[in-house]
């Protein structure tokens, strides 16, 4: 299951934005920004692809914030397949956080791989 966090040089609802615009072919599930005290944000998405090439489904979760100052990003997708004997996503989940990256990639500040355990 890939896990990234981006920090970005862009407000959480300007972010918000350039993730849905990058999003058009995926199914949105979830869209939600709210706005706490001392102009914090925190916004969440969900977002579904089915994948035709080898009938793979994958999820894709973002959250945004700005609580310690620049938006930062946090995305994490999720694959299965609906083959009885094997459950591979073939690289589906990969390729759903690669969308978000190169979204953001022209407000991009850093990058970090999450671990996430098995």
């Amino acid at each position: 299951m890939p896990s990234h966090r981006y920090v970005v040089k862009s407000s959480v609802e300007e972010t918000m934005d350039m993730i849905k615009l990058s999003q058009s072919t995926s199914t949105p599930i979830f869209d939600e920004i709210r706005t706490f005290g001392d102009g914090k944000k925190l916004a969440t998405l969900a977002y579904e692809r089915y994948f035709f090439r080898a009938s793979h489904r994958a999820a894709l979760f973002i959250t945004i914030h700005n609580y310690h100052g620049d938006s930062e990003v946090t995305a994490i997708s999720t694959g299965s397949s609906d083959n009885l004997i094997f459950n591979f996503d073939w690289g589906a989940a990969n390729n759903y956080i690669k969308s978000v990256k190169k979204a953001l990639s022209p407000v991009l500040i850093s990058e970090t791989k999450i671990d996430v355990p098995n």
